[in-house]
Order: C-alpha cells, then sequence, then structure tokens
C-alpha cells in the first residue's frame, strides 16, 4: 500500500515537471513573439515617420494633360495641393472630386511618379451643340447634358438647337431625334461644304429646318437625313453656278421625292435663326 502512493507520488511530481517545462517553453514564445510584433511596430512607425518627413517624396512636379478649354491655373487652384507636399499622403480621390467641379471637365485620373512628381490625366467633355433654354444659351455634351452656361470666353462654335426646350421642359423625343441629326452632321463631309450652320429648330410636327450663315433655310422634317443631305448635293452646285448660293432661299428637302427651292419669306416667323440671347 505504501509502495503503491509512493508511486502515485512519484508519478504526480513527473507529470509537474513535464507540465512546467511545457508552460515555460510557452512562456518564452510568447515573449519573444510580443517582443518581434513590439519591435515591427516600431520599425513600421518609425519608417513612416521618415517617409512623411523626408524631402525626397515631397512634391516638386505636376503635370496636367488632356487640357483644351481648362486652363492648367484653373485645374492647379481646384486641386488645392499645398507645395512641398508628401507625395504618398495626398488623397487622390479627394483630389479628383475636386478638380471634377470644373464644367468643362467629364473625368480625372492622377497618378504618382516616384519619388516627387504628380500626373494630372483629365477628359474633356465633347461640346455637340448650343442650347436655348429661356432665351438662354447652354452648352450641351453629347451625353445630352447641359454642363455650363456658353460664354464669349468659351471660344466654340457650335450650331444652336433651338425649340427643344419651352418653358424650360425638354421635349425628349425631339431631342432624341436631334441628337441622331447632330451625330449625323457630326461625320457628314459633303455637309461641310456649306457655310456654318448658325441654328437647329426643331417643331413637333415639321420637324428639324437648319439655318446657314450663308442665308439658307434648309427644310428636312422627321428622319431619312442622311439620303436628303446627299440631295442637296446637286442643288448646292446648281444655286452657287446661278450666283443663287447666298441669296436668302428656302430648300425644302423634307420629301424625299422632289426638293422645292423657294424664297424665304415663307419660313416659320415663329423659328428665324438667331433668336437668342447669349
Amino acid at each position: 500500500m505504501g509502495k503503491s502512493i509512493k508511486s502515485i507520488v512519484e508519478t504526480r511530481k513527473n507529470r509537474l515537471k513535464r507540465r512546467s517545462g511545457k508552460i515555460f517553453q510557452e512562456i518564452v514564445r510568447a515573449t519573444l513573439l510580443i517582443s518581434a510584433v513590439g519591435m515591427l511596430a516600431l520599425i513600421m512607425v518609425y519608417s513612416y515617420s521618415f517617409i512623411i518627413t523626408t524631402s525626397c517624396f515631397q512634391l516638386k512636379n505636376i503635370t496636367v494633360r488632356g487640357i483644351e478649354k481648362t486652363s492648367e491655373k484653373e485645374i492647379l487652384n481646384l486641386a488645392g495641393i499645398k507645395s512641398h507636399s508628401n507625395i504618398l499622403t495626398l488623397n487622390l480621390k479627394e483630389i479628383s472630386r475636386k478638380i471634377e467641379a470644373a464644367p468643362w471637365v467629364k473625368d480625372v485620373s492622377i497618378g504618382r511618379e516616384l519619388p516627387d512628381s504628380l500626373v494630372i490625366e483629365v477628359r474633356e467633355r465633347k461640346p455637340a451643340a448650343l442650347i436655348l433654354v429661356d432665351k438662354s444659351l447652354y452648352i450641351m455634351d453629347w451625353n445630352e447634358e447641359l454642363f455650363k452656361r456658353f460664354e464669349n470666353s468659351d471660344d466654340i462654335h457650335l450650331p444652336v438647337l433651338n425649340g427643344v426646350y419651352k418653358n424650360g421642359i425638354i421635349n425628349k423625343n425631339l431631342m432624341e431625334e436631334a441628337m441622331v441629326f447632330l451625330k449625323l452632321l457630326s461625320s457628314n463631309r459633303d455637309f461641310t461644304k456649306i457655310q456654318h450652320i448658325s441654328e437647329i429648330y426643331g417643331d413637333d410636327v415639321y420637324g428639324f429646318s437648319i439655318f446657314t450663315k450663308s442665308g439658307l433655310c434648309l427644310q428636312l422634317g422627321f428622319g431619312n437625313y442622311n439620303r436628303k443631305l446627299k440631295k442637296l448635293k446637286p442643288v448646292l452646285i446648281d444655286l452657287a453656278r446661278k450666283n443663287l448660293d447666298k441669296v436668302h432661299l428656302v430648300v425644302d428637302l423634307s420629301d424625299l421625292t422632289k426638293v422645292i427651292v423657294k424664297g424665304k419669306s415663307v419660313v416659320n416667323p415663329k423659328s428665324p435663326a438667331g433668336a437668342f440671347n447669349a
């Protein structure tokens, strides 16, 4: 019985020694791990402090690309980047958002060129036409968005789209048709031989009429614009031969089976060219 108790005691002592050894090993491992983590954190804090304070990453050069209608000065003013800022700590998304506030700017991408340069890539809106809204002109892009009021300093030469907005309300069907026509005009090489267009007038019933700076009014109606413009070419040649190409005339192309040339006095008096305020 005594041997049995002594054996049990010895067994327990051995177990305790083994367990204490394992516990000690775990404590050593935990201590080493905590020390390593602390050292790593210290290195990271030191590295971050070094990066944001070193002159190596201080901003020295900003390149702005893709601008035509917007000045570099305006872009930089909107960006609001302080001189000698650390290039790695700049919030590029916030800077892009500020620049996109410029009316001509469609979107912006900004990239870092280490160690000390930024490149700002600007994509500007492409104007499609001037839109008459309540006797004021606005610039419209190809997404049908009126992005700014027209000013003489904008230095653009586009036709005025009239009749689409009435009492501040857009006629969506007429606008969709107008965009089809504008896209055709932008790609039609034959039509560029006519002097610059001053106005495109849209009407729910009669369709579209074009007024040119040379005095012509072209009545196109709705649809088949490409075919109608192709029929116009020999008419213009004939008018030039008769010295009538600069006379105020109406060319009715609304009927594909015929072309009618008549005096401009018959033009709808409700849609005179140039009836707008800039």
